[in-house]
């Protein structure tokens, strides 16, 4: 089942991230060693939600195997996507696109009028999966609100209805 996270869900969201930094770790803009002693207030605020960001999470029997992020940031109208990742046990199964569909519905439900997302260019199933649902490179691609991890970057962006 996918659903938004809340505070309360901050030790599996942790769990999560965590396997996500162990199983992809040049997927993310992080690294396991650095976000493995993040204390409690900061999986906290992660997994909460308000009208500036929130969580969704692939929740199979309590346990979180899939998981993404979202957030506005200086662009008031442009939604970030980050910290998109499923179990390998989960994937290819249309998990990805539901926990992406539902930042979509969530940008569009707070006023957004398009999601932007980075990732590794050589990262082709990730890539595949964002164009088969409308995501695509930008005239001007919008400043990323954050650091990308190494490598190549792709911006891709999907345009939302007014």
């Amino acid at each position: 089942m996918i659903r938004e996270t809340t505070s309360e869900d901050w030790e599996l969201l942790r769990e999560a991230r965590l396997r996500a930094l162990a199983d992809a770790p040049r997927a993310f803009a992080s690294t396991l060693e650095a976000e493995r002693d993040f204390p409690e207030s900061h999986w906290r605020q992660l997994a909460s939600s308000d009208d500036h960001h929130a969580a969704f999470v692939l929740d199979v029997g309590g346990r979180f195997d899939g998981l993404v992020r979202c957030f506005f940031a200086y662009e008031p109208r442009t939604v970030f996507l980050v910290n998109m990742w499923v179990a390998p046990e989960h994937r290819s199964r249309g998990h990805a696109r539901d926990l992406l569909g539902r930042v979509v519905e969530w940008a569009a439900a707070h006023g957004a009028r398009r999601v932007a997302l980075s990732l590794e260019d050589v990262n082709l199933p990730a890539r595949r999966l964002y164009e088969r649902n409308r995501f695509a490179v930008p005239e001007r691609p919008p400043r990323l609100p954050y650091t990308p991890g190494p490598g190549d970057v792709l911006v891709l962006v999907r345009e939302l209805q007014p």
